[in-house]
């Protein structure tokens, strides 16, 4: 119980917080050709991996409680489109990569943070790709049963990028790279499928 009561309270902070406010974006962009790197440090850019295909963004941070939610959700919508050669799903993620890569491999000292992430995204494992952004490494406190974290210039952050200011923001881009929905925070997690899903249909009809 007193589990549950921890991690309710940890996701009613962080819908309160600054970082996570809902907002439907409708103004139009484009897909900017930056330059971001993988888990191993392998780097690339944004249109290399829009090349023909519907890119969808996931912009998360470590221990945005709001992040985990929209995660999970987006775990579940890229099962279905697994095969769809169409379509590209990446997350960008503003902490470090080294702390990252010990959340996905559940190392020891991030179990908080990984326990958290379990509990409200519904997931066991993180399986979506993920890659950061050169100068945009936040980090969070290691071996501590206190979810915290430590905030950057947010400047070369995806916010900056792409034009928000809250965490989490989905993007989504044809493959014209015209931008075709945006959405910041999670509200009830069904009605944030429907549209995210609706949104990717319209932007692969459209494609063909």
């Amino acid at each position: 119980m007193n589990r549950k009561i921890f991690f309710i309270s940890l996701l009613l902070l962080y819908f309160l917080s600054a970082k996570a406010q809902n907002e439907v974006k409708t103004e139009l962009g484009t897909l900017p050709d930056i330059d971001v790197y993988d888990i191993n440090g392998v780097h690339t850019t944004l249109h290399q991996l829009a090349k023909n295909k519907v890119l969808v963004i996931d912009c998360w941070f470590i221990p945005c409680g709001p992040c985990y939610i929209a995660l999970g959700a987006l775990h579940r919508i890229h099962v279905q489109y697994i095969n769809n050669k169409d379509v590209c799903f990446i997350t960008i993620c503003m902490t470090d990569s080294s702390l990252v890569k010990k959340f996905i491999w559940q190392d020891t000292t991030m179990s908080a943070y990984v326990s958290s992430y379990q509990w409200l995204s519904k997931e066991n494992h993180f399986n979506l790709p993920v890659y950061f952004m050169p100068g945009c490494r936040s980090t969070v406190v290691l071996n501590s049963n206190k979810l915290h974290g430590t905030f950057v210039d947010e400047s070369n952050c995806p916010g900056a990028a792409f034009g928000f200011q809250a965490y989490p923001t989905c993007l989504i881009f044809n493959k014209h790279g015209k931008q075709v929905y945006k959405e910041t925070s999670i509200d009830v997690e069904d009605k944030y499928t429907q549209r995210l899903t609706k949104a990717l249909n319209e932007a692969l009809a459209d494609s063909n």
